[in-house]
């Protein structure tokens, strides 16, 4: 995954959308992150690039974590969030040029993913940019350790060809876009949504639960 670029081009647009958001839409909570608002997950952004950088965190971060980004930006506004971001952003972005540890892609998945949130809250349309890649991340890893007592499916990417399988047997058939399978399999997508896709070959009821990487949200989301 080019974990740099993807990295850069989303911070970029999230800190251009920022620019043009009022009092209400920054307060508008997030369903995918339903403990934060929209500039909360500014706030987490800003401060796990301020975490990464000063090597305070290594990616992951933990819910601890995550939370302590929030909390101490509560008194900021988003002209002072948006700022220490744009200072910090620079130095992850070559950070994740030069790292090729795998956990340094996640910072990459974790912004494209929290701009769809928030893009999801303020009843804006998907960004898919390089969803190719954020679908080949997590699935790539499933089928690579994809638990042996686990029915085995096929993943199928209906605009761009890519195919994982997961476990030795594919009948069971998964199709979408490259979209959709990166939301689904990376907690953006509730269990009932994943039952719900395009499975052909079989009943999906037992293999749905081990596709989210992360949580699966409780409520369906839109984006």
């Amino acid at each position: 995954m080019d974990s740099a670029r993807i990295y850069e081009n989303c911070q970029s647009r999230l800190l251009e959308l920022a620019a043009t958001l009022d009092r209400e839409q920054l307060g508008t909570v997030v369903p995918a992150c339903p403990d934060w608002t929209v500039q909360q997950v500014y706030a987490h952004l800003a401060g796990l690039a301020a975490d990464v950088v000063n090597g305070d965190v290594t990616p992951p971060a933990t819910d601890e974590v995550t939370d302590r980004q929030v909390a101490a930006r509560a008194g900021h506004n988003i002209e002072r969030v948006t700022a220490e971001w744009t200072r910090t952003g620079p130095d992850l972005v070559e950070l994740l040029r030069t790292q090729k540890r795998r956990r340094y892609s996640l910072p990459a998945l974790d912004v494209w993913h929290h701009e769809n949130d928030i893009r999801g809250a303020l009843g804006l349309t998907a960004q898919a940019e390089d969803a190719d890649q954020l679908a080949e991340f997590p699935l790539g890893g499933l089928a690579k350790g994809w638990p042996a007592g686990a029915p085995s499916v096929r993943v199928v990417a209906t605009d761009t060809g890519q195919e994982w399988n997961l476990g030795q047997d594919g009948r069971l058939t998964l199709r979408g876009t490259a979209f959709e399978l990166a939301r689904a399999v990376t907690g953006r997508r509730s269990v009932n949504q994943i039952l719900a896709m395009d499975w052909t070959g079989g009943d999906p009821a037992p293999v749905a639960p081990f596709l989210p990487t992360l949580p699966a949200p409780e409520a369906d989301l839109a984006v």
